[in-house]
């Protein structure tokens, strides 16, 4: 599998690096970076993004930056540099601002397992004319994921012994959703451009 661009490792890497380093200093960043209804609502917009580079402990860092490794392998021939920025720029306040609209009780939340979510569905879907039964399946399997983790049965403490607190299943939600309407608008863009540059019949 050939990578999209090569230099993706290193703005990943980056990215990486950075949520690494502010998961190790939680206890002192958290309260400045995560999302907080209230501060939100008082005007501390950045934290429509921050709050999603910010974790519990260093368990939760490591798990979420281990996804997004996974889905940087096995995706690297769709992803770019490009598209990589623009999942973290879209998918971010979307989903902060569907919890600020949708959860009013919802008072602080941290973690990038949200946005991992909508990047894994904006690359299932970006790739599916390649792989269209691989892909499909493994929707299938997202989709059912996440309508598991909305009945009422679905233990949200599963990871307490790790994360040190509950998963936040809304957030998975919101990000497979905006990571969908990602996908649509990209494949919107495409297909335009397409037909603009098609000589007339």
């Amino acid at each position: 599998m050939t990578p999209r661009d090569p230099k993706l490792l290193v703005h990943a890497g980056l990215f990486a690096a950075l949520v690494l380093l502010l998961g190790l200093a939680h206890q002192w960043v958290n309260p400045l970076l995560r999302y907080e209804r209230a501060a939100l609502l008082d005007g501390q917009l950045w934290r429509l993004f921050s709050a999603h580079l910010v974790h519990l402990n260093h368990w939760h860092t490591l798990m979420n930056l281990a996804g997004l490794g996974l889905i940087l392998w096995f995706f690297r021939d769709l992803l770019d540099r490009r598209r990589f920025w623009l999942w973290l720029a879209v998918c971010a306040p979307l989903t902060s601002l569907a919890m600020l609209l949708l959860d009013p009780a919802l008072d602080w939340y941290v973690g990038l397992s949200g946005l991992l979510q909508g990047l894994l569905v904006l690359c299932l879907l970006l790739g599916w004319r390649g792989h269209p039964g691989l892909h499909s399946l493994v929707l299938a399997l997202v989709v059912g994921r996440l309508i598991w983790e909305q009945t009422p049965g679905y233990d949200l403490d599963y990871l307490r012994h790790w994360i040190h607190g509950r998963v936040y299943v809304n957030a998975h939600l919101y990000g497979a959703l905006s990571g969908a309407l990602l996908a649509a608008a990209i494949g919107l863009r495409a297909r335009f451009a397409g037909s603009a540059i098609q000589p007339p019949a």
